[in-house]
């Protein structure tokens, strides 16, 4: 009888030694498996090396091109005529430039490119040819009323990604599409219609690292339109910018870059 109670008890001990290694296992596994799950998560946003530092100088913007349509050609005249505003940037922009036209053959009859150094270029090429890292585009006021916020979306997706093919260490800069007078909202483009394809870039700069700039909420009013006294052709397209909408647009930039 002894000795069977004496068997019992040390099958006992036994289990209990083989259940608490293997605990004792597990649990040594889930410390190594943690700091392993959290490399992953560190590493997964690559370092782009943005400049962090603010408020930034007129000549740190010599490092930087502008791709634009309108609005940004306006900004151009602008610096032409104020080189303490963003230095030597450089800016690539025609009228009509979309991200989606942008994305069209050279060659193609009603395609819009940027002219530069004697030709026309398609935006990733004037890119790469000018050796500037900082590359900041504005587009989409001419995609919005023609292909929706997601055509839109998908063809700066495209865009972007020509670029950095072209200039893989390019610092990405999205600004937002800026608003326009109320008077001059229309149901295929709207203030309303550009603020979500603007919410849809930010998600888009936050998913990629990219830099999100909100000009749009720069120069607008507490209702979301382009203040009148901003606007320089209020009685009819109703979204350029007068000199005073670029120095604030400027501003912005050196504080916020």
């Amino acid at each position: 009888m002894k000795k069977s109670l004496i068997c019992v008890i040390v099958m006992l001990l036994c289990v209990s030694l083989f259940l608490g290694g293997c605990k004792s296992v597990v649990d040594k596994q889930k410390e190594t498996e943690a700091p392993a799950e959290q490399v992953v998560a560190e590493t997964e946003a690559p370092n782009y090396g943005y400049d962090e530092t603010s408020p930034k100088s007129a000549e740190w913007f010599d490092n930087a091109v502008f791709v634009g349509d309108s609005v940004t050609l306006k900004l151009s005249y602008y610096c032409a005529s104020h080189p303490e505003a963003l230095g030597a940037a450089e800016f690539f922009c025609a009228g009509s430039l979309g991200y989606t036209n942008a994305l069209w053959d050279i060659d193609d009859p009603e395609a819009v490119h940027p002219y530069y150094q004697g030709a026309t270029h398609k935006v990733e090429e004037c890119c790469e040819l000018t050796g500037k890292k900082n590359v900041f585009i504005m587009l989409g006021m001419n995609d919005i009323g023609l292909y929706g916020t997601q055509g839109a979306m998908d063809s700066c997706k495209e865009l972007v990604a020509d670029i950095l093919e072209k200039t893989p260490d390019a610092h990405i800069y999205i600004q937002s599409v800026t608003p326009m007078i109320k008077s001059a909202e229309m149901e295929s483009f709207n203030n309303t219609l550009v603020k979500e394809f603007d919410g849809m870039l930010k998600d888009y700069c936050t998913q990629n690292h990219y830099k999100y700039l909100d000009v749009f909420s720069a120069v607008s009013d507490q209702d979301g339109n382009l203040p009148d006294q901003y606007c320089s052709d209020p009685d009819s397209m109703g979204l350029h910018f007068t000199d005073a909408a670029c120095e604030m647009w400027a501003n912005y930039l050196k504080e916020n870059a």
